[in-house]
């Protein structure tokens, strides 16, 4: 078994945050095992703890943001993606501000200076994060794709799709997590001249410069672009219509775009917590993917797991009405993930279009209702002689037709509970597409008066 590294010696850095333009100093200090990654604001009256773990992040406008308490950590992905790579899993990173410095837009600077302090075995074991089977992610909104498939070790490829100048399509693939610091750690953050005003009027950037991000332009880019965004970047600006970055800088890589978005990709699935064995694929993905992606590997890789005869013991359905097959996944008292095997010989298809069956949309969110019972694990008292009594649906919709051989995936997430009401939203999926969704709200009754 491989042993848990924290660092050797405490290391430092300073510098001004890429997004909110405010200096600040970091020192990475060992930690004792099992502790994982932890920032720690020092600047405050009183030190506030924000464990660098999916739960706690906050944003993913242009970077990946923790906090915890109304305080805030901004742009951590560069500083988590070498802690990462050097396969560091306890450190304490004290900050007196609100943003890593962003140094020269990479994580190389981070990485060499990490590995020069040395780093420390521990004695307990790393636990992994390994994929036994694949898991897909599909945002519906956009054509963007994250998967990860069973591997032995740690590897990433990433397609992206860029209108700059130059770029285009791109696709690389880092096989090795030990390659990181030959392959990605020297790729810089970027973004074309285009997006600039966007940003600064979004109040982001405002730590930005040509002396730690690439500015691609675009093919429609003239001099007056160039000039109406001059005083934003403080440096004298030339353009020249035979570049295809701004003032020329020179790429480290010829396909530096992508390569930054793995590095983005390796800091956005650290904060999983433990290190993954599996091959990672993502299409033209971001920090907002990236992060929702994350959070379906840690459902879907969860001991939250129940078969047949267990989820008997925990709802009183029984069939033919008991409609979920497995509970495969999923956060105690957050979200459940079930499975329901759509079979020919199902009640219901023999009378509903018994010529060309369909599973009945009600029936689906019934299925989802079902599933929401193991939602009161950890939120209800004596959850073992409670249930959910579905009692008030916001709204639904039924995208796609369910039909016999289909593997029906039901995701439903838990929002709140107040007096003894559960609100809660499902999503159920075919081959990893969407065909239904609701809203909906269920009573917390006792069993045996149900």
């Amino acid at each position: 078994m491989d042993k848990q590294k924290t660092i050797s010696s405490e290391v430092s850095f300073s510098g001004i945050g890429l997004h909110t333009g405010e200096k600040s100093n970091i020192t990475l200090k060992p930690i004792k095992e099992n502790s994982g990654i932890i920032f720690k604001r020092v600047d405050l009256e009183e030190p506030i703890y924000i464990e660098a773990i999916l739960e706690n992040v906050i944003s993913t406008n242009r970077g990946t943001t923790i906090g915890k308490n109304n305080v805030e950590i901004f742009t951590i992905e560069h500083l988590l993606s070498a802690v990462y790579a050097l396969e560091v899993d306890n450190l304490l990173i004290e900050i007196d501000n609100i943003e890593p410095p962003i140094l020269d837009g990479s994580s190389t600077i981070f990485y060499n200076e990490i590995l020069s302090c040395g780093l420390c075995e521990q004695a307990a074991n790393r636990e992994y994060c390994k994929i036994s089977e694949p898991i897909v992610y599909y945002d519906e909104n956009s054509d963007i794709v994250l998967k990860i498939l069973p591997s032995e070790k740690f590897s990433i490829t990433f397609e992206s799709d860029f209108s700059f100048k130059g770029v285009g399509k791109q696709k690389f693939t880092l096989n090795s997590i030990s390659d990181y610091s030959k392959e990605v750690a020297s790729s810089r953050t970027f973004c074309s001249l285009d997006e600039i005003s966007y940003l600064k009027k979004d109040n982001l950037i405002k730590g930005g410069s040509l002396d730690n991000a690439v500015i691609f332009l675009c093919e429609k880019n003239t001099k007056a672009d160039v000039n109406k965004i001059q005083e934003y970047i403080g440096k004298k600006l030339v353009y020249d219509e035979s570049n295809i970055t701004l003032n020329n800088t020179k790429l480290r890589y010829k396909d530096e775009p992508v390569r930054h978005k793995i590095l983005d990709l390796i800091g956005d699935l650290s904060l999983l917590g433990k290190p993954i064995l599996g091959h990672v694929y993502s299409y033209k993905s971001g920090h907002r993917s990236n992060i929702k992606f994350g959070k379906l590997i840690k459902e879907m890789n969860s001991d939250f797991k129940f078969n047949k005869k267990e989820i008997k013991q925990v709802i009183p359905h029984r069939e033919p009405f008991l409609l979920v097959d497995e509970i495969i996944g999923g956060i105690r008292g957050s979200s459940v993930i079930a499975k329901k095997n759509v079979v020919h010989t199902d009640y219901f298809f023999k009378g509903h279009f018994p010529g060309n069956p369909i599973m009945p949309g009600v029936l689906i969110l019934e299925s989802m209702a079902q599933a929401s019972c193991f939602l009161s694990f950890d939120n209800v008292k004596n959850s073992n002689e409670k249930m959910m009594l579905l009692s008030i649906v916001n709204s639904s919709k039924f995208l796609k037709k369910v039909i016999p051989g289909n593997k029906l995936i039901l995701r439903v997430k838990l929002n709140k509970i107040r007096l003894g009401t559960a609100s809660m939203e499902g999503v159920a999926f075919v081959d990893n597409k969407i065909v239904a969704k609701a809203s909906f709200m269920a009573t917390i009754v006792d069993k045996k008066n149900e």
